[in-house]
């Protein structure tokens, strides 16, 4: 599958491309209208800065709806450039970098594909098949063109957060679920609160760093 995807107007089956569809708009509204939320305030959900120690979905959610006034606090994970530049704490993850393919100024910027794919069809961990047999290294290091939102990389983020931060928020499985539903459905719906596109969880992931 080519690395270069097209938007579209409706939510894709593959998470490489999920915009919000005007069906998940809706839904968006409809749920947001069920907890008393008026559309002026849910245009400003996924846009204002996020206040407060929210780090699970759920409570990231319901504290863009109506925490104010508290400083934003760490959730304890690690950044997507801290995982690119940092392959020796992949260590006991249980997921594998991979060789380094290209070195300059003694940094690493590109990787083999020896390390643990990303895909679960690949002998990965995560659905879908939009990045073919990219390794979960090789996803990270892509950019906004080739990965939407940047999706795929902060789910290895999240990912490898998971694995080495203590009540990190979400677990491995949570993760993986999260992508799943993106990749099958459009869109994400955490245990409690409104759905979650691919920007919504992408700016989740960020608050968690």
């Amino acid at each position: 599958m080519s690395q270069h995807i097209e938007h579209k107007e409706t939510a894709s089956t593959d998470a490489g491309n999920i915009p919000e569809s005007k069906d998940i708009s809706e839904k968006r509204r409809h749920l947001l209208k069920g907890i008393g939320v008026s559309a002026p305030l849910m245009m400003t959900v996924a846009s204002r800065p996020v206040l407060g120690a929210q780090c699970t979905p759920s409570a990231w959610v319901s504290g863009n709806l109506s925490d104010h006034g508290k400083m934003r606090m760490s959730c304890g994970g690690k950044s997507t450039t801290y995982w690119k530049n940092n392959p020796a704490h992949w260590a006991g993850t249980g997921y594998l970098p991979g060789s380094c393919a290209h070195k300059h100024a003694g940094l690493c910027k590109a990787y083999k594909s020896d390390g643990t794919p990303f895909h679960r069809s690949a002998g990965g961990v995560c659905a879908g098949s939009a990045f073919g047999n990219k390794t979960m290294m090789q996803v990270l290091w892509l950019r906004g063109r080739q990965d939407s939102y940047r999706l795929g990389g902060h789910i290895v983020a999240a990912l490898l957060n998971a694995a080495t931060v203590p009540d990190y928020g979400m677990s491995q499985d949570d993760v993986l679920e999260m992508y799943r539903q993106l990749v099958t459905g459009g869109y994400y719906q955490p245990s409690s609160g409104p759905i979650m596109t691919a920007q919504d969880c992408v700016r989740f992931i960020r608050n968690t760093f």
